[in-house]
């Protein structure tokens, strides 16, 4: 009794020693990252805000925001803050699919055409082609237009979208079961659900997961957000003429699409990878069944990625990357969006997750990379982490400070450029029209032609090319606007990355 009354006082003093051991160490991690992440901040200031949550077993270790979600107003950035996660979406509306396959609502072995009802597709769509391929791009398909109005311009209206759904929609036998990352597979899920079950994919989130996870600051509703006041962080970028500045191009309900289309806190995905980290269970509630976790976390498909952190072959689940870093299994997803980044993952074999959320789009997708490799790497305890880091950092100021040369060097080129337009610019004024794209607006702002496309708005700069000018209605990406003449030497067409919009009458 006495040996065993020992062995028990013995035991105790190990495990109170661990534990206090575990928290020193934690404490210091927690220090060290603060401080790493102010030192980033500090070189870096232009970057708005910084969200940054750490688990491990199953507790955070880490919950901090940085920075402010609005530069105009000075509003600090909290742990409540919403962001856009972009394509880290597809975690959701995959987990959401998984849901309803159990339920036998829309089965993930079926194939698409028995959801399609209705649509009655211009190009012939195989039977072979399922709910899974969909959700893992392996499908073959391709609707360039639909993905277009979906993530961008915004023209969603539910007619329109049905009747590009069906005309625009090809099938490229030589691209069937092998993976081919895009947005459309998620996107047909979307429109899947509404014609099958009247759903709308972002209540059918909020129902099957936002709700049951008690995930209070994560919406697929812009306007949601804005009703309750809640704060969002708003997407800026580096531009050469006017330095940091929000972007043009932002997320309202009518872009917000399934591929990407949630704003969600820190906090809030912190729970989000506890949860998953734990097949389906958090605060020692079950609240999503665990075959179903492991089902989404399974790989179904090769992929070999070359985008730094998590490079190689891997293989891609129901809305998960799964991968490798260093020796460790990683399952992720990012996203990213013009003044947005995501980094999401976690290490299941360490029982370490980590997620950072950026609304900068210019350096903001290196910087989230070196945060989260940061903490898995102090962690995992490698060697001299402070001299790799702070080479990784400086090798970040160092990539920062060339892209933004690069972007200056391009707007002093732009600036010698003069016009090569022929006829007086209202001449190239009016309203021209894409079947699949929608509708395009050429109209005068500030002695210049400008462009709108539902949601996206630019002001032209000349061009090399007779004819045409330079836009980005995507912040960051430069078009060319080629205009066409007609025999009476009138404007009767405008070209944007090879599609034809006529001028409408």
């Amino acid at each position: 009794m006495k040996k065993l009354t020992f062995s028990l006082i013995l035991a105790a003093a190990c495990f109170l020693f661990g534990n206090a051991q575990d928290e020193s160490t934690i404490k210091e991690f927690a220090s060290k990252y603060d401080a790493y992440i102010k030192q980033l901040t500090g070189k870096i200031p232009e970057i708005p805000a910084i969200a940054v949550v750490v688990i491990k077993n199953d507790k955070p270790v880490f919950l901090q925001a940085y920075g402010v979600a609005d530069k105009e107003t000075g509003t600090k950035a909290d742990i409540n803050t919403l962001f856009y996660i972009a394509s880290s979406t597809k975690s959701f509306t995959a987990l959401a699919a998984a849901l309803l396959d159990k339920e036998d609502k829309i089965k993930l072995n079926d194939p698409v055409k028995k959801y399609s009802k209705g649509i009655d597709f211009s190009n012939s769509i195989p039977e072979k082609i399922t709910v899974r391929d969909l959700l893992t791009h392996t499908s073959g398909l391709q609707n360039d237009p639909l993905t277009f109005r979906l993530a961008y311009s915004g023209e969603v209206d539910t007619k329109d979208i049905n009747r590009v759904f069906a005309e625009a929609t090809v099938y490229v036998d030589s691209n069937y079961n092998k993976y081919k990352y895009d947005n459309l597979g998620y996107n047909i899920y979307g429109i899947l659900l509404k014609q099958s079950l009247e759903k709308k994919w972002q209540d059918v989130l909020q129902e099957k997961i936002f709700t049951p996870m008690k995930m209070e600051h994560t919406t697929a509703y812009v306007s949601k957000a804005i009703d309750n006041k809640w704060k969002i962080a708003y997407p800026y970028m580096y531009t050469a003429e006017r330095g940091v500045t929000r972007t043009w191009l932002e997320k309202k309900d009518n872009n917000m699409q399934s591929a990407g289309g949630v704003f969600a806190s820190i906090a809030d995905i912190g729970a989000w990878l506890n949860m998953n980290m734990n097949e389906g269970k958090l605060n020692g509630k079950q609240i999503f069944p665990a075959d179903i976790i492991r089902k989404c976390q399974t790989g179904y498909t090769k992929t070999e990625r070359e985008s730094a952190p998590f490079i190689g072959d891997g293989e891609y689940g129901l809305g998960w990357q799964i991968g490798k870093y260093k020796n460790e299994k990683v399952i992720y997803h990012h996203g990213g969006f013009p003044g947005y980044r995501s980094h999401i993952s976690f290490l299941p074999d360490k029982k370490i997750a980590v997620a950072v959320l950026i609304n900068d789009g210019s350096i903001g997708v290196r910087a989230g990379h070196l945060l989260a490799t940061y903490a898995y790497d102090w962690l995992v305890q490698v060697e001299n982490i402070d001299a790799l880091y702070a080479k990784q950092l400086q090798d970040l100021l160092t990539t920062y400070d060339n892209g933004k040369k690069s972007l200056q060097a391009g707007l002093a080129e732009r600036a010698k450029r003069t016009s090569q337009l022929s006829l007086p610019l209202e001449s190239y004024t009016g309203k021209f029209r894409s079947s699949d794209f929608g509708t395009m607006e050429i109209f005068l702002k500030d002695n210049a032609l400008a462009a709108r496309l539902g949601n996206m708005q630019t002001v032209s700069t000349p061009f090399t090319e007779k004819e045409t000018v330079r836009v980005e209605l995507i912040p960051g990406s430069g078009q060319v606007l080629r205009f066409k003449k007609n025999n009476d030497n009138k404007i009767e067409s405008v070209a944007l990355d090879g599609v034809e919009f006529r001028k409408m009458n």
